[in-house]
């Protein structure tokens, strides 16, 4: 099977990590490096952190999903079952066992590791829809199996073709001849480029679901920051203040918020005109609080110039994404 279950990349349980510290800047920045697919360098910093935060649930939790992604199943395996171990109460991990264990044809397996996702999070849509898939898968190969014995079966040819049908739609094959397993790292699959001619119904609603909270996630966070650099360019200081958490950590040299704040307001006000355009957006979502943005920033002043790529990352505060972080490097 080609793209039969989901793994899912981040954990939504912010509960037990801390806003503040090294956490949040070093774990910001593998999560780019991995989107990026700089997996040698991301895991070589995160071998790092994990020397001094060695029971850090994100931490491990990605080194999980790098190992995934360099095709090394069985490390990848050990990492998810260590910290369903020492974390049971998070359903993340189980699910993304069951990616890997189903990859390996193990669906005894899979299947329990669901149920413990599930058991943990009752209300949690992938494991649900994975634990579906790989029951279909199991049915495919059974109804095969009838038709070995019984090739004139035609009910069971019904139910066979029925399951193929299913899940051509999600461009996955479940038959017997394939025998090539891979697993996709985004949470939800990609749509078919033209629309499917039967069953109109095939695409499933956890995934239609799940689809749409990802767009809505991303919809709003970019339109927050396309409000902040509006408000910036107008010179709107109590808008462009206000787009910044109220966690937000100020670059050094600046000893705490206020004096960052009061510091911009100086840079801001004495422009006599600015004008601040953003481009080639990249958004990723960590989990439903927490997302990071990556893009190109361009500035422009009566006296300066300046064109970099900026980081943001954008936590979700009374109702609206603001900015927890933010970082800049030079094009």
């Amino acid at each position: 099977m080609k793209r039969t279950i989901f793994l899912v990349i981040a954990l939504a349980n912010l509960s037990i990590f801390p806003i503040n510290g090294a956490w949040t800047s070093e774990i910001d920045d593998i999560y780019a490096m991995a989107d990026q697919k700089r997996f040698p360098e991301a895991m070589v910093k995160l071998e790092a952190f994990l020397k001094t935060n060695p029971k850090d649930p994100q931490a491990r939790f990605l080194k999980g999903l790098i190992l995934t992604e360099q095709k090394h199943p069985d490390e990848a395996i050990s990492v998810f079952k260590s910290l369903s171990a020492d974390q049971p109460g998070l359903p993340e991990p189980y699910n993304n066992l069951a990616v890997l264990y189903a990859e390996k044809g193990m669906y005894d397996e899979a299947i329990e590791s669901l149920k413990r996702a599930i058991k943990t999070h009752p209300g949690y849509a992938t494991a649900q829809e994975n634990l579906g898939d790989i029951y279909s898968k199991m049915a495919s190969q059974a109804y095969s199996k009838a038709l070995s014995l019984d090739s004139k079966n035609q009910i069971v040819q019904g139910k066979l073709d029925t399951i193929h049908k299913l899940f051509a739609q999600q461009g996955t094959d479940v038959s017997e001849n394939n025998s090539q397993n891979t697993v996709s790292l985004p949470v939800v699959p990609t749509p078919p480029s033209e629309p499917p001619a039967a069953p109109v119904n095939a695409v499933s609603p956890s995934a239609k679901a799940a689809d749409q909270t990802v767009s809505s996630l991303t919809g709003a966070v970019e339109d927050n920051i396309v409000q902040w650099a509006k408000d910036w360019s107008e010179k709107n200081i109590r808008g462009y203040l206000d787009a910044y958490s109220s966690q937000f950590q100020p670059p050094s040299p600046f000893a705490d918020r206020t004096a960052w704040e009061t510091r911009r307001k100086q840079i801001i006000g004495q422009k006599e005109s600015i004008r601040v355009t953003i481009s080639d957006m990249k958004i990723t979502v960590i989990n439903p609080s927490r997302i990071l943005a990556v893009f190109k920033q361009d500035y422009r002043s009566s006296s300066y110039t300046d064109s970099s790529q900026k980081t943001l990352t954008m936590v979700l505060e009374d109702g609206r994404w603001k900015i927890l972080r933010e970082r800049s490097g030079k094009d």
